[in-house]
């Protein structure tokens, strides 16, 4: 996917390495440039700042990490890299990626119930507020390996960190962020939503895995809902971030000899300035390609999408990919504009209790934790305590407020949770572990307490486990899953709402003949459309099936 940041990967890679040295190295004096301060004696490590983001935290025999992108607008930083910024606070929150923490929460409390996985052991977390920038999240990151103590004293600053392990970072410029800086430590990280296909490049991201599928399927699959529908003019629209521009290298190459020609690519800025914005969908209004190809994540579409809906220029068939494709709260401001809406979705499935357990927003025993307390008032409109804010008066939060859910698609949160299962699987070989047999130097079995993270990414990078869904769950040599999606058709529902239904898949595992399946007959078509683009189609269309006679260039 994603849900991408802004583009200062490479600035920030060199940044976080000095920051880094900064602590390995001793010095006498803080540097201008590192958040961190090592004296010569007693190793002793002192946090100069701390992270801007909030975190929730539950103690245990091992504490995973956690980087979830809550609120998705950072304070500006200061460039000049010459004083604090103080106050600074994240604003806009994303409850889309609250849950995705929450099911981190969920995933844990029910392995911890469970008496034949990991009995006797108990697993904690640490899982923060990432703010959707590279900063912030290298920032959080850091915070968690290094211990949240403002001064870490003694030998810690060397040896194994609080947390060896870390489920993040959702984005693909963040994920490229943290995984350059925590591999020279080999601090494993499992993404659950990162899908640049550049992260599956072992040499540049040695601790780096996923659960999510490689970008390179998701091209390949919307290459081939392009031909399998004999849609030959169309228009892309990608984010200016890694994703966008690496999705859309991957989708142009696998349109590359099939006779499907991009009329127009136009790139989203980072800045969302109004005109900017404005003339992207002047081009998609006068364009005569029908079908517009997105690859971008969700904030930037949003911004997008609205001009559109606001300049009327609906009438075009949408192609999602799996950062927008599922988010549910464009309805609330679109109506059925985008009714009809083609997207890739990662695959749904139904996790037993964690419905009921994210309409709680969160559990009592957290109702004083500062993240929780500004996510409910923001998602509620109330407050806790006195009212500080300008602006109409909030009535008080209770904390019985319950998350009301139409419709709601578990997909990026079965992502986490196959991640929070691959670390305690990895984690419940690495304690069966027979010793003078184990995996390292004179068969010797890894350390417990505490767990080493590089000896726990050699256990991660083998582990093999069913979830209790019932899938299979495996990592391939490049630290990537095997790549299946949902291709999902946005209709009109009973109460004129969108709705996400269902209506083909692509699977890579059933090989080139048999990967992509698409039933017509359960396709709801946007304004615009209607049975023209059925003419003549058969009711299921597949990849080596027959192809629609849809768009030309001169339409």
């Amino acid at each position: 996917m994603d849900v991408e940041g802004s583009a200062e990967e490479s600035q920030l890679f060199n940044d976080s390495k000095f920051l880094w040295e900064t602590v390995v190295v001793p010095a006498a004096a803080m540097t201008n440039t590192g958040a961190w301060q090592v004296h010569s004696v007693g190793l002793s490590c002192t946090l100069q700042t701390r992270p801007i983001s909030r975190s929730l935290y539950k103690e245990g025999d091992v504490i995973i990490g956690g980087l979830f992108p809550i609120y998705v607008e950072a304070p500006e930083p200061d460039h000049m890299f010459i004083q604090k910024v103080q106050g600074a606070r994240c604003q806009s929150v994303e409850l889309r990626s609250y849950h995705w923490l929450q099911t981190m929460i969920f995933t844990v409390e029910e392995i911890n119930r469970n008496l034949s996985l990991l009995p006797n052991f108990t697993l904690g977390y640490l899982a923060a507020d990432t703010c959707l920038a590279e900063s912030s999240t290298l920032s959080a990151a850091l915070a968690m390996v290094t211990g949240q103590e403002e001064r870490v004293a003694g030998e810690q600053c060397t040896t194994a960190p609080n947390v060896p392990v870390i489920i993040g970072d959702a984005r693909s410029s963040a994920s490229i962020v943290v995984a350059d800086t925590l591999s020279v430590f080999d601090i494993p990280m499992v993404s659950y939503f990162a899908s640049c296909a550049c992260l599956s490049d072992r040499t540049r991201y040695p601790t780096f895995l996923r659960t999510v599928p490689s970008d390179a399927f998701q091209a390949k699959a919307m290459a081939r809902l392009l031909n399998v529908m004999g849609w030959t003019w169309v228009g892309v629209v990608s984010g200016d971030d890694v994703y966008g521009k690496s999705g859309v290298q991957l989708l142009l190459m696998e349109l590359k000899g099939s006779g499907v020609c991009v009329d127009y690519h136009e790139v989203i800025p980072k800045s969302h300035a109004p005109s900017r914005i404005r003339r992207i969908v002047e081009r998609i209004q006068s364009s005569k390609a029908r079908v517009v190809v997105t690859f971008a994540i969700g904030p930037d579409m949003e911004v997008l999408l609205r001009e559109v809906v606001r300049m009327n220029a609906t009438e075009r068939q949408w192609i999602a990919t799996e950062a927008w494709s599922t988010s549910t709260h464009y309805s609330a401001w679109s109506g059925i504009s985008l009714a009809g809406t083609l997207g890739f979705a990662l695959r749904r499935v139904d996790i037993q209790g964690l419905g009921a357990y994210l309409t709680q927003l969160s559990p009592e025993e957290y109702l004083l934790d500062p993240l929780v307390q500004s996510v409910r008032e923001d998602v509620f409109g109330c407050r806790f305590g006195e009212q500080i804010q300008s602006g109409p008066p909030r009535p008080q939060c209770t904390g019985l407020e319950k998350v009301k859910h139409g419709e709601t698609y578990f997909d990026v949160m079965y992502n986490v949770y196959k991640a929070v299962y691959a670390i305690a699987n990895a984690i419940q070989d690495m304690l069966a572990c027979q010793p003078g047999k184990g995996p390292f130097e004179n068969g010797e079995c890894p350390d417990i307490k505490p767990i080493k993270p590089k000896q726990l990414l050699h256990y991660l990078k083998a582990v093999k486990f069913t979830t209790p869904i019932g899938e299979m769950v495996s990592f391939d040599e490049n630290g990537d899953p095997s790549a299946s999606y949902d291709i999902i058709n946005w209709h009109v529902g009973a109460e004129g709402k969108v709705e996400f239904v269902k209506v083909g898949q692509f699977d890579a595992a059933s090989g080139p003949q048999q990967d992509f399946q698409l039933d017509l007959r359960r396709v709801f078509w946007g304004v615009g459309w209607g049975d023209k683009t059925l003419q003549s189609a058969p009711s299921v269309l597949r990849s080596s099936g027959p192809t629609l006679s849809g768009q030309s260039a001169s339409q």
